[in-house]
């Protein structure tokens, strides 16, 4: 399996920005990329009217649209997929993969602890939590932790490096 870390952590409190700030730095020393996302909530990825939506709405359960220069594929499931059944479906080209989500699965967690946003760790009992990204590091929560400076996402990216690439 590529090696893996998930960036969890309560609502708004800034994991998909911290990632947007850490692929461009992993993505700067040679490492390719790849990203795996929960969702809580349905998602919408289609256009109403656009070709695939009419094949959904006909009724096809799996549709692909490919062109030159990517490809894109949305399925019914039956039940959610696992992180590593999800994973499994990227790309051999990939060196690592940043999830963001997935707090109950077993990989390698990073959580993003935020003031005005975070009020309890939400991993504080998962052994697979790896270190807090936070800009409150004097926090009793976070306290006996590897903390990472939340503003400082050389920092985390190069904790990565280091924690899941070597």
């Amino acid at each position: 399996m590529k090696p893996l870390v998930s960036f969890v952590g309560t609502s708004g409190c800034g994991k998909t920005t911290l990632i947007e700030k850490v692929i461009p730095l992993l993505t700067a020393k040679g490492y390719n990329v790849s990203t795996v996302k929960h969702d809580a909530h349905d998602f919408q990825m289609d256009k109403e009217g656009k070709d695939t939506w009419r094949h959904k709405k006909a009724g096809a359960r799996a549709i692909l649209i490919s062109n030159k220069d990517k490809f894109a594929m949305i399925c019914d499931v039956d039940k959610e997929k696992s992180i590593d059944e999800l994973t499994a479906m990227l790309p051999d080209y990939t060196d690592i993969i940043i999830a963001e989500g997935f707090k109950k699965e077993l990989q390698k967690k990073i959580e993003v602890f935020r003031s005005g946003y975070s009020t309890k760790l939400q991993c504080a009992e998962d052994e697979n939590l790896i270190a807090v990204a936070t800009d409150m590091p004097d926090n009793p929560q976070v306290q006996g932790r590897k903390l990472l400076d939340l503003n400082n996402p050389q920092e985390i990216a190069n904790f990565i490096i280091e924690t899941a690439l070597k």
